[in-house]
């Protein structure tokens, strides 16, 4: 009789808990990390017979940006990694762009190349709401004895993603977060290119 007892209030008690790790888990929902996957893509442009330091800091790549969206429901979270964006990007399209390019975590100045730069790169600001991203990518341009060159921001948004959002709910928004986040990295990318381009055409050292 009284291991009977006991057994049930064990029950009871595994039951109780096994019943609040479920309505946490519904309260929290899913996490979701998102940065680009497999991306690739040809520049189609010259080589520049030059040498490129990207400085991206721990700091930065460690970035981490809550978002959150009403049309997909409570019970996800998604956080958008847009330091290690950058740096992603930046490993695509550097090295397509110069002959000796290298990333690196504090600053430092390529050994080689016939114009040589080190740009420190950061994203001040990212944001993804009404359906598409923001971002701002900072660059500081150094050529050697660092001396600054130019220190510019690249504001740039991508596309509205709402109708994927919309039909595709929570099983989209991971997929809209990152579409939109790579085009305005790509646009960014191309504005700064092409100052530095500038700098690799002009005649001197």
């Amino acid at each position: 009789m009284y291991d009977g007892r006991r057994r049930a209030q064990n029950l009871k008690k595994w039951s109780n808990i096994a019943l609040g790790v479920l309505l946490l888990l519904l309260a929290t929902g899913c996490h979701h990390s998102i940065r680009f996957e497999d991306i690739g893509y040809s520049l189609g442009q010259k080589e520049f017979d030059a040498g490129l330091v990207a400085v991206i800091t721990p700091e930065t790549v460690a970035q981490g940006r809550p978002i959150t969206s009403i049309m997909t429901g409570a019970a996800h979270t998604w956080e958008a990694q847009p330091g290690e964006m950058l740096k992603q990007i930046a490993e695509v399209e550097f090295p397509q762009m110069v002959r000796y390019y290298r990333t690196a975590s504090s600053y430092e100045e390529p050994k080689e190349g016939a114009k040589r730069l080190t740009v420190e790169l950061s994203v001040p600001h990212y944001d993804f709401s009404e359906f598409h991203a923001t971002v701002v990518v900072q660059a500081k341009a150094y050529g050697p004895g660092r001396t600054l060159i130019f220190d510019k921001s690249y504001r740039e948004e991508g596309d509205r993603q709402g109708a994927k959002m919309f039909w595709g709910g929570a099983f989209a928004m991971k997929s809209a977060i990152r579409q939109s986040s790579f085009q305005a990295y790509q646009a960014a990318f191309a504005k700064l290119r092409f100052d530095l381009g500038l700098f690799f055409v002009k005649p001197g050292p």
